[in-house]
């Protein structure tokens, strides 16, 4: 399953994204590609069917971030590669999220897949 791009729009992101480390080595088992996690400054979760991008000191996501592109005011972010590989491991429209960026934290329904 394709990753869907998700485009986040505001202000005082910074210019650049926050470190993250590698996700390709999970609890869920390898991947390539399956992009990054970044602790508490950079995560999204899904109806809590699935979260992407969180790390702590007792393991990560099974499903990293991968930044497409980082501005102040302007943020594209695709999903991993585990993205989709086990049952609700993925977004479906009307789905409620929540977006954290840098402590700050959004939210509403997934709209606009086909």
């Amino acid at each position: 399953m394709a990753s869907p791009t998700i485009t986040v729009t505001g202000s005082d992101f910074g210019a650049r994204a926050p470190r993250g480390t590698g996700d390709d080595t999970t609890s869920c088992g390898p991947y390539t590609a399956n992009g990054r996690v970044y602790g508490d400054e950079l995560y999204i979760t899904d109806d809590k069917n699935f979260e992407a991008g969180y790390s702590s000191t007792n393991g990560a996501n099974c499903i990293g971030i991968i930044v497409r592109s980082w501005s102040a005011t302007k943020i594209v972010l695709q999903f991993g590669n585990a993205y989709g590989t086990f049952a609700r491991w993925y977004l479906r429209n009307g789905d409620g999220y929540a977006v954290s960026i840098k402590n700050g934290i959004w939210g509403g329904k997934v709209r606009g897949l086909s």
